[in-house]
């Protein structure tokens, strides 16, 4: 059609002048043409490169949701985990090795790969599309438009290609290994034991006594019987088969002492001894091994611990024609640091709000302070009311000495005002962003405090009126690794002058007009 119209343009041009070349007329025309084709072309592209990410964000969603719901069928737990990178590291965790042999499904019972990273947005992109979020209720991602902190793409980091997120201890699966002298090998779990598909019964069957028993006795042997050629009286009958082997008896694995897990600093055990776990004496030598390295003979002395270590064992049989070697025994050991000591330096930024917003920010000193809105109403004829008093927060770090992981500390001070401001003036949104200067251990930390601002109209009823500041995310971006244990910094807010406001979950309610005293608590959480 676009040709067509320039042939004829160009045509009536050549018989109304009789030469060659384009006119003004044709130029323009083309430049237009051209440009709403470069236009188009960029609005679909555009939208085309959208509608790809969110697809492949919901189909990550539906098959980590099916992870997780192996996960948990598989005896691990989700409760009260918040973050959504958490969710994720936690599902990288294996079983120890010591239960391998005994597990159905999964071996390791690790799902996901250990690249798996999960890229969190605070904010909506332009085209607000719908993001990923933890439904820790539900223990789900769901997709929806919520303002927050939320996943925005799930992505591989090459980096992590060898990271060990270690082992977990879960409780049994839905199918557990039958360890009773009778039955079949995979039997009814207790935490599930009236589940339907456990005992099967045939449709409508003529002879329900001949379905499928799950406690049916097993084979003495794992051969499968000889024809007898149609007899019922094991080898007679007329047919010839080869005798069974015996059963060869498994010895029983050694015993760690103490057992890993996470200890306290002062309580982290020096050394651990190993016991045969009752072998018989004579048949067996017992074998361990650190950390992945070579397997030892165990002599009967301790053997010293440090922090992260990975001590296995097993039993190594020395009659192999009436022994077979014991299953592994894995035990981890993990310290606590003693605690926690430094300060830290805040400073506001990345202000939020509508086209009318108006900030004033003063970062200097130990105190910060952000202030918002305008306070002046237009009365007209160049007349103005002055409210005089703005939205305002303002932080004061304190410093901390010895904080043990996983206990709540002042993390600062804060002063936040409900002012009076007009014309959709005030912020929405702002990033407390706190150094933190660590002497114990020594290093320096960046995390980054994302708040929701919300302002409320003035009603009769106080609480409704209220301000309202959203901790966004209230596990932080802090991260540190110490001896193999990640600790996070997790925030909440505690009202120091109840006249003045009250905290709801992440929400700090503060009252029209007051100037309320509140305590910014953290805690550093361990992932172990």
């Amino acid at each position: 059609m676009i040709a067509v119209r320039v042939t004829a343009l160009r045509s009536g041009v050549r018989s109304s002048h009789c030469c060659g070349g384009f006119s003004l007329l044709e130029l323009i025309t083309m430049i237009a043409i051209i440009g709403v084709i470069v236009g188009v072309g960029a609005t679909l592209t555009s939208s085309n490169a959208d509608t790809a990410r969110v697809t492949k964000l919901q189909s990550d969603v539906a098959t980590l949701n099916e992870m997780i719901s192996f996960y948990v069928a598989d005896g691990g737990s989700l409760a009260g985990l918040t973050n959504p990178q958490t969710v994720l590291d936690k599902m990288k965790r294996s079983r120890p090795q010591s239960e391998w042999q005994q597990h159905v499904g999964i071996v390791s019972g690790k799902l996901l790969d250990v690249r798996l990273q999960a890229r969190m947005t605070s904010q909506q992109d332009s085209s607000n599309n719908p993001r990923a979020f933890w439904d820790r209720t539900k223990q789900r991602f769901v997709m929806n438009k919520a303002s927050g902190s939320a996943v925005s793409e799930f992505y591989l980091e090459p980096t992590l290609a060898s990271a060990d997120y270690g082992t977990e201890i879960r409780t049994k699966s839905v199918v557990t290994y039958n360890s009773s002298s009778s039955g079949w090998v995979w039997g009814t779990s207790v935490s599930n034991p009236a589940a339907n598909y456990l005992n099967p019964q045939a449709f409508s069957a003529p002879t329900p006594d001949t379905a499928f028993n799950p406690k049916e006795t097993a084979p003495a042997s794992s051969s499968p019987p000889m024809d007898s050629g149609g007899g019922s009286g094991g080898g007679s009958g007329g047919g010839s088969g080869s005798p069974s082997q015996p059963t060869l008896a498994i010895l029983p694995i050694p015993v760690i002492s103490p057992v890993g897990g996470t200890f306290a600093f002062t309580n982290f055990p020096t050394s651990v001894t190993i016991s045969t776990g009752g072998a018989p004496t004579g048949v067996s030598t017992t074998m361990y091994s650190v950390n992945g390295g070579d397997w030892q003979v165990y002599t009967g002395t301790s053997i010293p611990v440090f922090p992260a270590m990975v001590l296995q064992a097993y039993n190594e049989t020395t009659r192999p024609a009436e022994y077979t070697a014991s299953f592994t025994n894995t035990q981890t050991y993990y310290r606590l640091t003693s605690g926690f000591s430094g300060t830290g330096v805040a400073s506001w930024g990345n202000a939020l709000g509508g086209s009318n917003l108006v900030t004033n920010i003063q970062n200097t000193g130990t105190t910060s302070t952000f202030k918002s809105g305008n306070t002046k109403l237009d009365l007209g004829n160049g007349q103005y009311l002055d409210a005089g008093v703005e939205n305002s927060m303002s932080f004061t770090p304190a410093t901390f000495d010895t904080i043990t992981p996983n206990t709540w500390f002042n993390f600062g001070a804060m002063q936040v005002l409900n002012g009076t401001t007009f014309y959709n003036s005030e912020a929405t949104g702002v990033t407390l962003t706190v150094n933190l200067n660590l002497t114990q251990p020594a290093l320096s930390v960046t995390t980054h405090i994302d708040l929701g601002l919300v302002s409320t109209t003035n009603a009769s009823d106080r609480l409704a009126s209220a301000d309202i500041v959203q901790l966004i995310n209230p596990t932080t971006d802090f991260t540190v690794n110490i001896d193999g244990v990640q600790y996070r910094l997790q925030l909440q807010w505690v009202s120091l002058d109840p006249s003045a406001s009250v905290v709801q979950g992440n929400n700090l309610l503060v009252y029209e007009g007051s100037n309320a005293a509140v305590q910014l608590q953290a805690r550093f959480t361990s992932n172990y």
